[in-house]
C-alpha cells in the first residue's frame, strides 16, 4: 500500500490531513501495538476468564443482582460492562478481595516484568467521567470532567466499536498500556447530556454519600460506589415543568 503524503487525508478515516492526525504519533503507536498484542491483550483475557470463573452465577445473574436498574435482556455493551465489573469491582465471597486483587495475588509472581507492572497499574484503575475530543486511528482523546489536574489522555477501544464525536460525555476505565490507554468494554454514555451536567449529578451523589455514609473524597466515593455512573446513565431524563405561552 502506498504511504500517504503529509497533506493527504489520513488513512485512519478521521477526515484530517495525515500530518495533523496519525503521522506525529506513528512511532508511539507502533510501540503501543506491540505491547498491546504481546502483553496487554493476553493479560486482559486471562483476567476476564479468571473473573468469569469466580462469578457466582452467569452474566445474566450478575446483571440482575448488581444492575437491577437495567431493563430487558443484556445487550452487547451491557454484557461487556458486566465483565468489566466482574474483573475490577466485584468481590466474590470466597475471596474477600476484588477479583483483580485476587488475580494479582495469584499470578503476579509468574508474570514477566512488563506484565507485572501493567497489572499493578490496573488493580486500582478508576472509572473516569470524560469529555471526548478528537478521534485518530482508533484513539479517542479524553478530558477528565471531574478532576482538572488529570492531563488529557488517549484511549484505544479494544472492541473497535467506540468512535465518539467531539464533546461527547462518557464514563470509562482507562487501563495503562505504556504511555497510552485502552478501554476493554464499551464506555458508558449519557444520552446526549453534557459533561458538566453529568459531573454536577455525580457531585450531588457524592454529597449525599458524605451526608448519609461517611466523609470521603470524590475519588474514594467512586471507588466505593462503582455502579454510580451506570445508575446515572440509566436515570430517566428530567421532565421540564416550564409552560410555554400558548401551550
Amino acid at each position: 500500500m502506498e504511504r500517504p503524503g503529509r497533506n493527504d487525508l489520513c488513512p485512519c478515516g478521521s477526515g484530517r490531513k495525515h500530518k495533523r492526525c496519525c503521522l506525529p504519533h506513528e512511532a508511539e503507536r507502533r510501540k503501543f501495538a506491540v505491547l498491546l498484542e504481546s502483553t496487554a491483550l493476553p493479560l486482559l483475557t486471562r483476567l476476564a476468564r479468571f473473573a468469569e470463573s469466580a462469578a457466582e452465577g452467569g452474566l445474566e445473574t450478575v446483571a440482575r443482582d448488581e444492575f437491577p436498574f437495567w431493563k430487558g435482556r443484556l445487550d452487547k455493551a451491557q454484557g461487556a460492562r458486566v465483565v468489566d465489573f466482574l474483573m475490577f469491582d466485584y468481590r466474590p465471597r470466597h475471596f474477600g478481595r476484588r477479583t483483580v486483587e485476587q488475580f494479582a495475588v495469584e499470578v503476579a509472581s509468574g508474570l514477566d516484568p512488563a506484565a507485572r507492572e501493567m497489572l499493578s497499574a490496573w488493580v486500582d484503575a478508576p472509572r473516569s467521567l470524560v469529555q471526548t475530543e478528537e478521534w485518530s486511528g482508533g484513539f479517542t482523546t479524553c478530558v477528565d470532567s471531574l478532576d482538572e489536574n488529570v492531563v488529557p489522555f488517549d484511549v484505544f477501544d479494544v472492541q473497535v466499536e467506540w468512535r465518539p464525536a467531539p464533546r461527547e460525555t462518557a464514563a470509562l476505565r482507562a487501563l495503562a498500556v505504556g504511555g497510552l490507554f485502552i478501554c476493554a468494554g464499551r464506555p458508558i454514555e449519557f444520552a446526549g447530556r453534557s459533561a458538566s451536567d453529568v459531573a454536577d449529578a455525580m457531585r450531588r451523589r457524592h454529597l449525599d454519600y458524605v451526608r448519609t455514609q461517611r466523609i470521603v473524597s470524590l475519588g474514594d466515593f467512586l471507588k466505593a460506589s462503582p455502579k454510580a455512573f451506570d445508575e446515572e446513565a440509566a436515570r430517566p431524563p428530567a421532565i421540564s415543568t416550564i409552560v410555554l405561552p400558548g401551550a
